[in-house]
């Protein structure tokens, strides 16, 4: 069976090459790789285990049975269930970011609207086609609501990455413009955008299917972005 590095591997290994030339003991290439195969194996099926169940439901003994692993295996890799949920999260996070990365080639040439009109609907599609993430998103805003501190805090983790993602071009693109007499900033439109977003991603499965969403989401990204600046007071 092939094995496939990860970044995160193949940063370790290079740090153990490191302590290795200034003389310190270091673990084997092969006990890293085991380490990150086993790291990813239980990521893997807390992930399912959490969108199934939510993270109140899920447990540490639910999530140790499934993966075939100890208890100490995970916690050697985790304190607690907290800090697996905040790491899968957290993977979760930099997927959006990555997904909402503006290319250097766009910049100075941005069209935020169609931008966040196509940059939206893929991740729409995504969510659709893929219930255990949707569910993870789901539960971590069910979480959060229901006061878990950590949770809040992630979630607002999750809305600030992707608006420093995004804003500092859409600030250029719309600099000095208002929507009509509200007055919102290019940062206030694109939170509201961001709430909406997550309300409609809510709704996906339930009463709302993903090509109603996209059209949704569409007119509300013109509503804040075009429909803003041609109301604006001169």
């Amino acid at each position: 069976m092939r094995t496939f590095l990860t970044d995160r591997s193949v940063c370790n290994i290079l740090r153990s090459e490191a302590r290795k030339q200034e003389g310190e003991d270091v673990p084997k290439v092969e006990e890293i790789e085991s380490k990150e195969l086993t790291r990813r194996k239980i990521l893997d099926v807390a992930r399912r285990i959490f969108a199934l169940h939510g993270f109140e439901g899920a447990s540490v003994d639910a999530i140790v049975k499934a993966s075939g692993l100890s208890k100490g295996a995970l916690y050697w890799h985790f304190p607690g269930k907290l800090e697996l949920f905040r790491e899968i999260m957290g993977e979760e996070a930099r997927l959006i970011l990555r997904h909402f990365e503006i290319p250097l080639e766009m910049k100075g040439e941005f069209d935020p609207v169609q931008f966040l009109i196509e940059k939206g609907g893929t991740l729409i599609d995504e969510f659709s086609d893929n219930q255990e993430r949707r569910l993870l998103w789901v539960d971590l805003t069910v979480v959060a609501q229901r006061g878990d501190p950590q949770s809040k805090k992630l979630a607002g983790e999750m809305i600030d990455r992707v608006l420093d993602a995004v804003l500092p071009e859409l600030d250029r693109t719309f600099r000095g413009s208002s929507v009509g007499g509200t007055f919102l900033s290019p940062g206030e439109r694109l939170t509201c955008l961001t709430h909406a977003f997550g309300g409609l991603v809510m709704n996906l499965g339930l009463r709302l299917k993903a090509e109603e969403a996209k059209r949704y989401w569409e007119a509300m990204v013109r509503m804040l972005l075009e429909e803003g600046g041609r109301n604006e007071k001169p």
